[in-house]
């Protein structure tokens, strides 16, 4: 019987400044590995330190800047992009080293031993039981995997010992980037940042299987799957073997002989399946998933098996006639509406966070995220694949991955491989849909043409683009896609005009608005006592690099749309006004414009480490303005309001014919008068369509600031409610646009709503417990005579008062008109929750 063990737990950790023995000792149980660091894997260095408390939190206050081999010069690029300082304790290369045994149970005879590496940071040599596997002139390469045939060198009678000594990467290496998202720790995230896991096979082991399937796409009745796997002969003699797969009820087989030492790429290039259960993103279906079993036999004992868990769907992408690029699911246009994720800053694992994540991608109604460079853990791929999300991922831009004119000898072998490694990781996985192997820019044609090779030997079909913006490529041209930005404040009329670099159409990679300020009680949390105003050091540093290193901009936006806040509370509050509104209309915009506009990536979901920009949800999981207005933007079933030409416009992102609908437009004045009503009865629309339901006429004796409100009813059930408030006050933009964003002569003005009437909202929980849940439903009403502006809810602890989180809620931000009541239901995960649980109502009004 095989094995497959974790090696995950019990490693140390020490710098070779302090150790005197090389690898041939420090890698045999002579070896005494007094006052290392104990760690589990996967790690950096820096958070290894930090498990051990010999270093302050580095995301708390300033204390990354202390730390030891801090680069105190960088400002305003990259980090990875400058070498370390002279005196920086990861100028040196670090050792890992792990004890284990195996147990006297395991039967190793006729048994070949395997280390499998899914990442290392970034180059080491590896030694085992005294003797050195592998250098790092092999070695090398953040993103590359190696699997290790150690059967030679493995005792059972006796403790093995594993050791790497690790080396960080240089600024011109092919590492690890966070851009000008974050700082970076001064380690460069050295370490060993992916699993590592021990294994065995028979004499015959299998390598990279992948399942691919063609789908009739006319009828999606009937699909082929395109099965192959590498078989390697690891004795010196012929091997007659027998591979034998089964996918439910069916099953398959073919006889092999391997020569000796061979190795052999097996397919099974036609398995039919009648009326497949097809995988689809969420929206549109069920993301069903199969498994296939593969084992491969000799003298009937099973040598190597595996299982590999896949879904039947077809991927397709291409340019269409209005130049922008549409990808389409089995055999449906679809819109990307989606937002880029990232990682920890330093590179920390979980799968709790992974689940928490995928979690919120659904929570807020988007189809896909975009993984530029982080490339995440096979868990999170796994929860994408049953979740039914779509994900574009591909290298990271703006570091030495783009400085191709300066690639030194070899760095084309390691990009090659990294290629090579994640696409074999992925290629399985349904949920994986798009690469791009550019970023900002495209590759020259001698590495585009590497890139392309790996690509049509991996995974013929899998959509590649050469980057993410307009840049043709040399081999494959126009991409049909922008990377215009904006990437900090524009007004909701922006994605509306057409003259504007970053409108809503095309299909924009990496866009948004930000104003991404977290809500008052993270704030709290983040900022020590001292720094809690805006503008702080402290407030400063937890912004980006570059031109995004302060919050200037959205400051100037808030006090010139919303008038003058007075203090850290009231600023925090206003944001989530202004992001709420300015995100819904990104989404919205998108998709008024399709199939003119094909795609949407905000800029981002989640950050890397407590931030104060581009994140939909904070470092502390909790959601912000910009949440949950996309969240409203992205219903399945949407009525939205065109801030351009004041259209009505009704959204259907289902594949489901929807009729007997009826629409009620309402305008009301800031005292609550009514100005306009208007119902339309009847309503039909397509599946997957846009229907522009009216046009709002000009209407005379508006308030400076008024709302509108929109309801789309099915058999007297509201679906969908769209609540805006407008001012007769148009955004007036700057003839040009600078390149992040584009600036404003005069701002709309909203500063009428700081002098609305106080309301009172009656609130009240309902809990029910469940295997894993809680779920919530919190009941609201507007007890008084005014309208009760902007409600957001929130959950505390009844006795620490702390906010709970992660909650999944199914609307928040809301307004309510006199005597209004709503009910938000959601959950929270079990694990969140230590102590009985309060809502909170934060109200601009109340």
């Amino acid at each position: 019987m095989n094995i497959k063990l974790s090696l995950d737990k019990e490693w140390q950790m020490q710098s070779s400044e302090k150790i005197s023995k090389h690898g041939e000792t420090i890698s045999t149980i002579d070896f005494d590995p007094e006052d290392w660091y104990k760690v589990e894997i996967p790690t950096t260095v820096i958070n290894g330190l930090l498990q051990n408390k010999k270093i302050e939190d580095p995301y708390y206050r300033l204390n990354l800047k202390s730390l030891a081999g801090y680069k105190k010069e960088v400002t305003t690029q990259n980090f990875e992009s400058h070498y370390k300082p002279d005196d920086s304790p990861y100028r040196s290369s670090w050792w890992f080293r792990k004890e284990f045994k195996l147990e006297n149970s395991i039967d190793i005879n006729n048994k070949q031993f395997w280390l499998h590496f899914k990442g290392i940071n970034y180059s080491a040599n590896i030694w085992l039981n005294g003797q050195r596997i592998a250098g790092n002139d092999y070695v090398i390469g953040a993103y590359r995997q190696y699997n290790f045939n150690i059967t030679h060198l493995i005792k059972q009678e006796s403790t093995n010992v594993l050791a790497l000594e690790i080396f960080s990467p240089n600024p011109d290496d092919l590492s690890i980037s966070f851009v000008d998202w974050c700082p970076l720790p001064p380690d460069d995230d050295m370490g060993i940042w992916q699993p590592i896991t021990l294994y065995s096979t028979g004499p015959v082991a299998m390598e990279y299987p992948f399942v691919r399937s063609k789908l009739n796409i006319e009828t999606l009745t009937e699909a082929d799957l395109i099965i192959s796997v590498k078989l390697k002969n690891n004795l010196k003699e012929e091997i007659q073997a027998i591979l034998e797969g089964k996918v439910e009820e069916i099953r398959f087989r073919k006889e092999i002989i391997l020569k000796p030492n061979e190795m052999k790429k097996i397919e099974f290039p036609y398995t039919r399946i009648n009326n497949p259960r097809v995988w689809w993103p969420y929206h549109l279906g069920l993301p069903e998933l199969y498994k296939l079993d593969l084992q491969v036999k000799i003298n009937n004992e099973v040598s190597d098996s595996v299982e590999i868990i896949f879904g039947i769907r077809d991927i397709k992408s291409t340019i269409n006639e209005h130049g922008s690029r549409i990808f389409t699911i089995n055999g449906h246009d679809i819109l990307i509406y989606g937002a880029a994720w990232t990682p920890d800053m330093m590179l920390r694992q979980s799968k709790d966070k992974d689940a928490i994540d995928v979690a919120f991608v659904k929570n807020l109604n988007l189809n896909s995220i975009r993984i530029e460079g982080k490339l995440a853990t096979d868990h999170f791929w796994n929860l994408c694949d049953k979740e039914g999300i779509l994900v574009l991922a591909g290298w990271c831009c703006c570091s030495f991955w783009e400085k191709w004119k300066n690639w030194k000898k070899g760095d084309i072998r390691i990009a090659e491989e990294s290629l090579k490694s994640q696409i074999l990781r992925l290629r399985n996985h349904p949920s994986f849909i798009a690469w791009f192997y550019g970023s900002d820019f495209p590759p020259p044609e001698s590495v585009e043409k590497v890139y392309l090779k790996v690509l049509e030997e991996t995974y013929i079909g899998l959509p590649a683009i050469s980057n993410a913006s307009s840049r043709p490529s040399d081999l494959m041209g126009e991409t049909g896609v922008k990377m215009t930005g904006p990437y900090t404040y524009v007004p909701p009329i922006y994605w509306y005009s057409q003259e504007r670099r970053g409108a809503a159409d095309g299909f924009n990679t990496e866009t948004g608005p930000d104003v991404c300020i977290p809500p008052f009680e993270s704030l709290q949390l983040m900022l020590p006592e001292g720094y809690k105003h805006v503008g702080s050091d402290v407030w400063n540093y937890h912004t980006g690099l570059g031109a995004f290193n302060n919050t200037k901009i959205i400051e100037e936006a808030i006090e010139k749309r919303y008038g003058k806040t007075m203090d850290l509370e009231d600023f925090a509050n206003t944001a989530q006004v202004l992001a709420y509104e300015c995100w819904r209309a990104m989404y919205e915009a998108h998709a008024s414009n399709f199939p003119k506009a094909t795609g949407v990536i905000g800029w981002m979901m989640c950050s890397p480490w407590p931030s104060l920009i581009w994140q939909l949800y904070d470092y502390y999981l909790n959601p912000n303005g910009a949440f949950f207005g996309s969240k409203k933007a992205c219903e399945p079933i949407h009525i939205q309001y065109s801030y351009y030409d004041a259209s009505v416009i009704l959204i259907n992102k289902t594949l489901q014919k929807r009729q007997n609908l009826t629409a009620i437009i309402k305008i009301l004045n800031m005292d609550l008068k009514e100005k306009f009503c208007q119902s339309i009865n009847n309503i039909i629309i397509d599946r997957y369509s846009k229907k522009e339901l009216f046009s709002i006429p000009k209407i005379n004796g508006l308030s400076k600031v008024y709302f509108l409100i929109l309801t789309l009813e099915e058999d007297s059930t509201i679906i969908s409610r769209n609540f805006y408030w407008l001012s007769l006050r148009n955004d007036i933009f700057e003839e040009k646009d600078k390149w992040f964003y584009t600036p404003l002569k005069e701002h709309a003005d909203m500063r009428a709503l700081r002098n609305l009437p106080k309301s009172e909202i009656k609130k009240s929980i309902n809990i029910e417990e469940s295997e894993q849940l809680y779920e919530i439903s919190i009941d609201l009403e507007n007890t008084s005579d005014a309208i009760a502006f902007f409600l957001r809810v929130f959950l505390i602890g009844e006795k620490t008062e702390k906010i709970i989180t992660p909650v999944y809620l199914n609307d928040n931000c809301i307004s309510l008109l006199p005597s209004e009541r709503r009910k938000i239901d959601g959950f929270i995960p079990k694990k969140s929750v230590t102590e009985n649980v309060l809502v909170k109502v934060q109200g601009w009004n109340c």
